[in-house]
């Protein structure tokens, strides 16, 4: 049987943007502004931003998990916005250390928004 997979078959898992999200503000215990946020996933090298402004795919993930949005947003609600500062709900502080196992479903639906919201910037430009 000739193989299909393109070579991906073992692809390892990369985690979501709002994940890196939730481990940067795990370590940092604080509120922080969406710079900080970015500008330590990119040192810890936590996620690849496949785009030129991965300040933007940070703000764009922090709105569609935020607590307060609604429509044309992710049903999962990860974050809470005060002023500029962004905090993560207190249910979802530990989300970045969970197994694989535990959010899968989460990896889903989270990377489908981003993909779904990719395409809408490819779209516009």
């Amino acid at each position: 049987m000739k193989d299909i997979s393109g070579g991906n078959a073992q692809k390892t898992k990369q985690r979501t943007i709002a994940q890196a999200i939730l481990e940067v503000m795990g370590e940092a215990k604080r509120p922080m502004t969406s710079q900080e946020i970015c500008q330590l996933i990119l040192e810890k090298n936590l996620y690849h931003f496949n785009t030129s402004d991965p300040l933007k795919m940070v703000r764009d993930a922090l709105w569609r998990h935020d607590i307060k949005t609604g429509k044309r947003s992710s049903p999962n609600k990860f974050f809470v916005q005060d002023g500029k500062y962004w905090n993560p709900l207190e249910s979802n502080t530990s989300l970045a250390e969970e197994t694989q196992e535990d959010v899968t479903m989460f990896d889903f639906e989270a990377s489908l928004f981003d993909y779904l919201f990719d395409l809408e910037d490819l779209e516009s430009n």
